[in-house]
């Protein structure tokens, strides 16, 4: 009788303390969503796409409670199943060892041939959802594919990618796959821009060039200076990176397009040749002019 009672009592203290856990991750993970102000890749400021943004975080939302539900109810069922395991254990010696194992061997054989893809993406859904990896909301790069993990369902991923197409990964995939995670501890991240000059530049005017312009970008942390990096020497040109730091990666996005078209725009203003291939092809042309 004291096994039984001690058996589960130690059960439901187990159960309830998971229960208590599940929730606190699901506020978690609600809360995050709820607090990211934009939720996307890019940056969007027409009416129309905050309105699509809006609901893309209504239906994350919705689906994070539906996620945890399938994980609640998963383990009410295999809680049970360990329960009645434990009850039954004491009596197990009056049961045949040869039928149990025929029986055991054939659910065993069935469900692995039969439910294994389904199972592989449900066991690999709850591993996610629980490891914190990523999140609803979370912007990535998975397989050179830039966006925003619009979805995780039990079976699948889905990221909404920078032009909004859907990109559907099975979650046995996303566990294999290596992936950029650039908001997993904090959305700030360095924007780089990475461009080449020719070595008939002035390098001193181009440094103070793509610095003013930087430090002009309305989308940078202002908390931060931008810097100028000397990256490599070659034969043919200079490679230069320009970074900055950014609060979010859609900033990140924005900033580097406005650089490289102010920055490219200025070059042509001064004259400035960006490389040394550059120089070949239009002295080519003006040849053949």
């Amino acid at each position: 009788m004291t096994y039984y009672v001690a058996l589960i009592l130690v059960l439901i203290f187990t159960l309830i303390y998971l229960l208590i856990r599940l929730r606190t991750l699901e506020n978690h993970f609600k809360g995050n969503v709820e607090d990211n102000k934009n939720f996307g890749s890019m940056r969007n400021g027409s009416a129309v796409l905050k309105k699509t943004l809006k609901r893309s975080k209504e239906k994350a939302l919705k689906n994070i409670g539906a996620r945890f539900t399938i994980i609640r109810r998963s383990l009410f069922i295999f809680w049970f199943l360990i329960m009645v395991f434990l009850l039954l254990y004491p009596f197990m010696g009056n049961f045949s060892k040869g039928v149990f194992s025929v029986f055991a061997s054939t659910g065993t054989i069935f469900l692995g041939f039969a439910a294994k893809p389904f199972i592989e993406n449900i066991i690999a859904g709850m591993v996610i959802t629980l490891s914190k990896q990523f999140n609803v909301g979370d912007t990535i790069l998975i397989k050179d594919q830039y966006g925003v993990v619009e979805d995780i369902n039990m079976t699948h991923t889905i990221v909404k990618l920078w032009d909004w197409q859907r990109f559907v990964i099975p979650n046995v995939n996303m566990l294999k796959e290596n992936f950029i995670n650039y908001t997993l501890v904090d959305e700030s991240q360095w924007a780089k821009v990475e461009f080449w000059i020719s070595y008939e530049a002035d390098m001193g005017v181009v440094k103070e060039l793509a610095l003013k312009i930087a430090k002009e970008n309305t989308h940078i942390n202002l908390r931060s200076e931008p810097h100028f990096w000397l990256m490599d020497m070659t034969s043919e040109n200079i490679k230069c990176w320009v970074t900055a730091l950014t609060d979010t990666p859609a900033n990140g996005w924005s900033f580097k397009n406005e650089f490289r078209l102010k920055f490219y725009t200025e070059l042509r203003k001064l004259g400035i040749k960006p490389h040394f291939k550059y120089v070949l092809i239009n002295e080519k042309f003006e040849k053949q002019g």
